[in-house]
Formats: C-alpha cells, structure tokens, sequence
C-alpha cells in the first residue's frame, strides 16, 4: 500500500533528507536520485514538491532565515527592551561565527558560497533586507521616541543599513579575508551605526 502523507510533511521530509546528504556528501555531490532514494519516494513526487536540487537548497536556506527572523521578532517586539538595548541584541544574534552556527548552518553556508548558486544568496538577500528593514524602522522610531536617537528619516536609514549590514556579511573575500578579520567589518558597522542613529550611547563605554 503506497505511504500517502500530507504535502508540508511529504516537503519537511525531503528537506530533511536533503539536509543529511548535503552534510554527508556535500552539496555538488549529491543528486536528486539520492534524495528520492534516502526518502524512498517517486522522482515525481520529488518534482511535485520542488523543481530541483537548487530549489530545495533555497527553501532550506530560507527556512533557516526564518529561525533568525523570529529570534530578530521576538527582539524588536520586547516590551521591556529599550531601543539600544535591541539594537545590542540584534548584533548578538546576528553575528555569524563558528561560534554560534551549527554544523547545519555550515554547511548550508558554504553551499550558498558556491559560484553556481550566487543568483540564489543574491534572491535570499534582498528578501532578509526587506524583512530586517521593517524591523530596524520599529527599533529606530522607538529610539526617537526614547529621545536617544536623532533621525530624520527612519524608513529610508534602516534600509541603507541593513542593505549593507546583509551584502557586506555575505560577501565572500570579506568573510575569508583573512587580512582583515571580520571583526573589523563588525566595528566599522557599529562606528557608521552610531553616526547615523547620531548617538554614541550604543556601543561607546
């Protein structure tokens, strides 16, 4: 008798699939027959769910944004946060270090790295600044509310920064440069943060 399931637990299970073999074989070397093998299903029921192995790699990728995203939500909507205090948390919880990303995270890090799948960290991207934009707006209107940041124009500041923030973290010569570490970009971001929120109650001790 053929295993009928619901299609969001069908998709859950090949992307878990697809997860473990990209970490066991890594991304290139896996194929879309191994993924039907590892779930035992038709390649048509793959196709049905997703059009190729890019695809799945996308909706893994975007559904780990999603995780980062809630965290990012759970910040901005903190009642009891002030507005520089959710800024401080939105740099912790988006500092990418080997530190604080999982061995899932790696990997789908280093897949997005791929020359043949930059069109994809380019899409993935602008989706995270539009969302992160809408965000950082709340957590500067509420500074100003506070009084301890001076900004004329909130929307438009937020986009700039994190449009910078996101293609500047993804960009590969500077995540392995190794000439200039990363926690020099990091400084730098929190200096331009500061100037333009005009305040230096953020991260000045």
């Amino acid at each position: 008798m053929r295993d009928v399931k619901e299609p969001e637990i069908r998709r859950a299970e090949i992307m878990d699939a697809a997860m473990i073999l990209f970490m066991e074989k890594g991304y290139t070397n896996t194929t879309t027959q191994d993924i039907v093998d590892k779930v035992n299903i038709s390649r048509g029921l793959l196709y049905y769910h997703f059009k190729n192995k890019e695809d799945i790699l996308y909706c893994l990728v975007e559904q780990y944004s999603d995780r980062l995203l809630k965290d990012i939500y759970s910040i901005v909507y903190d009642e009891d946060k002030t507005a520089i205090e959710k800024i401080r948390s939105f740099i912790d919880v988006t500092i990418i270090s080997s530190e604080n990303v999982s061995a899932e995270g790696t990997v789908l890090q280093k897949t997005v790295d791929l020359e043949e799948n930059q069109y994809m960290l380019d899409k993935l991207s602008h989706k995270l600044v539009e969302k992160l934009t809408i965000y950082f707006e709340k957590i500067i209107s509420q500074g100003i509310a506070e009084k301890v940041f001076s900004v004329k124009y909130p929307l438009e500041t937020a986009e700039f920064l994190m449009t910078a923030y996101v293609f500047v973290s993804n960009n590969i010569s500077i995540r392995d440069s190794k000439k200039e570490p990363i926690s020099d970009y990091l400084n730098a971001f929190k200096i331009i943060l500061e100037q333009s929120l005009n305040t230096k109650k953020i991260f000045s001790t």
